[in-house]
C-alpha cells in the first residue's frame, strides 16, 4: 500500500551517517567467524605465512610459494592482523582487510559517480552496490579480489576528475592502477591501463594541453607503483620473480578452452549482478546519443574490460566475477535516477517482495534444522551434517524476529521517491545478512570448519610422531586448514620419498588406498551423503 512520504523514517537515498552506519552493520556483521573452507581458509594461509614465516615478498601456503594474486591483500591483511590480533582472533583480524577493501570501493564509487553526473548520484551508486547479490558473502570472507576492486574504484575516480584537475585525477587513477597490479597481477593492469589510451579519444578537451601529459604521468605513477614489488622480487628471489611470472602468463593469456566460459557467464551475472545490469542497460539506452561522451563511455569501456578479463583468465566462478561490479554500479548509478515512475516502483517493489520471499526461506531452513519441518529438508540437512548439536537459541531467534519485521517493514521505513528501489535493496541485503547470520551461524561454523580435522590429526602426531607428511588430494584450503589450526605442514608424494606417513583426502567419501605395506592408522570423516569429506592418514613401518 502506497505511504505518505511524511510517515517515513529514513530518506531515500540514504546519505550522511545514516549511509555510514549502513555500511558498517553490512560490512561487520558476520566478520567474526571460523575460517570457512574455500576461499576464507586458501587466502588466509599467505597472511600466516607472513606472521609466522615472515615471508612478505613470496606468497605461501604451508611454506610452498603461492603465486595466484600479489601480495598487496596479504600485507595489508597481516598488518592489521598485528595491530587487532591481541583484541580478537587472528582470522578476524586479518578479515577485517575485507571490510576495509569494500569500504574502499563503495566509497571510491561513490566519489567517481559524483565525479561523472553530480553530486545526487554518488549515494545511489553506493547504495547499488550494497544491493548486489554478488558482493555480500565475498565482503565477509577473506577475499584478495576485493583489493583490486578497491583499487579498479580509485582509478575510476581518478580518470573521471581528468577534465577539471588533469594532474591530480592522473596522478590518483595511476595509484589506483598500480594498486589494481600489485593485487590482481595481470588482470588488474588489463582492467585499467587501457582506460589511460581510451580518456583521449573521449573528449575534445582531453586531447590538448595539460590532459595528455598527465595521463602520461599518471602512467608513469602507476608503473613505478605496481612495479615495486616485483622489482624487489627479481633482486631479492629472482627464481621466484621466474615462477611467479609463468604462474602469472599461464592463468592470464587467453586461450581457447576461456571462450566455452563465455556461455556460463551470462547466467552468472543475471544473479551474481542483479539489480545493476538491468538498471544499467537502461542508462545506456536513457543516453544512447551521448555514449561517446567521458561520463558514459568510460564505465562502458571498463565494463567491457572486466568481462573480457573474467572470461579470459583463470578459472570462471563467482568471486571471479566480483571486477564486475564498480563499473556496473557506476552506469546503473546513471541510470536509477531517470527511471520512469513504473519503472521506479517496479524496482522497489521486487526488492521488498524478494527480500521477504528469502526471509521466509531463511525461516523455513531453520525450521527444518532445529525442529525437522519441513520433513524433507530436516532429513537432508541432517545427512548433510550428522554430528551438529542442534540447540536453537533464543536471542538468535528473537533477533531474527526483529530483523524480519524490519524487512516486511521496508515500505515504510524509506520515503517514496524514484531512488528508494535503490535505498530498499541495500537495506533489504543488509537486513538479509544480517538474519542469515543470526540463524545459521551455527551452521556455517561447523559445515565450513576444518578445525576439529586439524586437531583431531594433531593429536594423532602427537600419540605417533612422524618426521615428514606426503599427501595425496590435499588442495590449497586444506593444507591452510592445517598449517593454520596446527602447524602441519605436508609435501607432494612420490614414489623416491621415504616419509613413514601418508595423508590422503577425497571429496566423494572413497577412501583411496595407496599400493604398498601401507596401514590406516587414522581417520576422520566432515558431513554427510553427498557431501562427505574424508581424511585418511596411513603409516608404514
Amino acid at each position: 500500500m502506497p505511504v505518505p512520504p511524511k510517515s517515513a523514517l529514513l530518506p531515500t537515498p540514504l546519505t550522511g551517517w545514516p549511509l555510514a552506519v549502513l555500511i558498517g552493520v553490512y560490512l561487520l556483521v558476520g566478520m567474526g567467524h571460523v575460517p570457512w573452507r574455500g576461499d576464507d581458509l586458501t587466502y588466509l594461509g599467505p597472511i600466516h605465512a607472513i606472521l609466522t614465516d615472515g615471508s612478505w615478498l613470496i606468497p605461501s601456503i604451508a611454506g610452498e610459494p603461492f603465486y595466484e594474486y600479489p601480495p598487496l591483500y596479504y600485507w595489508l591483511g597481516a598488518v592489521l592482523a598485528r595491530a587487532f590480533g591481541w583484541l580478537m582472533p587472528v582470522h578476524d583480524a586479518a578479515r577485517l582487510a575485507s571490510s576495509l577493501c569494500a569500504a574502499a570501493t563503495l566509497y571510491w564509487t561513490g566519489l567517481a559517480a559524483r565525479r561523472l553526473y553530480g553530486d545526487n548520484t554518488g549515494a545511489p551508486a553506493i547504495l547499488l552496490g550494497l544491493g548486489s547479490l554478488g558482493l555480500v558473502v565475498h565482503a565477509h570472507e577473506t577475499q584478495p579480489l576485493l583489493a583490486q576492486l578497491a583499487g579498479m574504484a580509485l582509478c575510476y575516480a581518478g580518470l573521471a576528475d581528468m577534465v577539471r584537475r588533469p594532474w591530480a585525477g592522473a596522478r590518483q587513477a595511476g595509484i589506483g592502477a598500480g594498486l589494481t597490479f600489485l593485487a590482481g597481477g595481470l588482470p588488474g593492469m588489463f582492467v585499467t591501463l587501457p582506460l589511460f589510451f581510451a580518456m583521449p579519444l573521449l573528449c575534445d578537451n582531453c586531447r590538448n594541453g595539460a590532459v595528455p601529459r598527465a595521463l602520461a604521468g599518471g602512467l608513469v605513477v602507476a608503473l613505478l607503483l605496481g612495479g615495486s614489488w616485483p622489482a624487489l622480487l627479481g633482486w631479492l628471489h629472482p627464481e621466484a620473480l621466474a615462477s611467479w611470472w609463468n604462474d602469472e602468463l599461464a592463468a592470464s593469456l587467453p586461450h581457447g578452452n576461456h571462450l566455452q566460459a563465455l556461455g556460463k557467464m551470462i547466467p552468472l551475472l543475471g544473479w551474481f549482478a542483479w539489480p545493476l545490469w538491468p538498471i544499467a542497460g537502461w542508462a545506456l539506452w536513457k543516453n544512447r546519443r551521448a555514449l561517446n561522451t567521458p561520463p558514459v563511455a568510460l564505465p562502458i569501456i571498463a565494463s567491457l574490460l572486466a568481462m573480457v578479463a573474467v572470461v579470459t583468465t583463470g578459472p570462471l566462478r563467482p568471486a571471479s566475477t566480483l571486477p564486475i561490479l564498480p563499473p556496473l554500479c557506476l552506469l546503473a548509478a546513471l541510470g536509477v535516477g531517470t527511471l520512469r515512475r513504473g519503472a521506479a516502483n517496479a524496482l522497489d517493489w521486487f526488492a521488498i517482495m524478494a527480500f521477504a520471499f528469502f526471509a521466509i526461506l531463511v525461516w523455513i531452513g531453520w525450521s527444518a534444522l532445529y525442529f525437522g519441518w519441513p520433513p524433507g529438508l530436516g532429513r537432508q540437512l541432517a545427512r548433510l551434517a550428522p554430528d551438529l548439536v542442534r540447540s536453537p537459541s533464543t536471542i538468535a531467534a528473537v533477533t531474527g524476529m526483529f530483523l524480519s519485521l524490519a524487512l516486511f517493514a521496508l515500505p515504510v521505513l524509506t520515503t517514496r521517491s524514484t531512488l528508494r528501489g535503490a535505498t530498499n535493496w541495500a537495506i533489504g541485503m543488509t537486513l538479509l545478512w544480517c538474519l542469515a547470520v543470526a540463524l545459521w551461524q551455527p551452521w556455517f561454523e561447523h559445515t565450513k570448519n576444518y578445525a576439529p580435522v586439524a586437531q583431531a590429526l594433531a593429536r594423532e602426531l602427537e600419540l605417533h610422531p612422524a618426521p615428514c607428511i606426503t599427501r595425496k588430494g590435499l588442495n590449497d584450503t586444506q593444507r591452510a586448514a592445517l598449517d593454520y589450526f596446527n602447524g602441519i605442514k605436508t609435501i607432494h608424494h612420490s614414489t623416491d620419498q621415504d616419509c613413514p606417513a601418508f595423508l590422503v583426502y577425497s571429496a566423494d567419501g572413497l577412501p583411496y588406498r595407496p599400493p604398498g605395506d601401507w596401514r590406516t592408522s587414522w581417520e576422520k570423516r566432515l558431513g554427510g551423503g553427498r557431501k562427505t569429506e574424508l581424511f585418511r592418514l596411513y603409516r608404514h613401518d
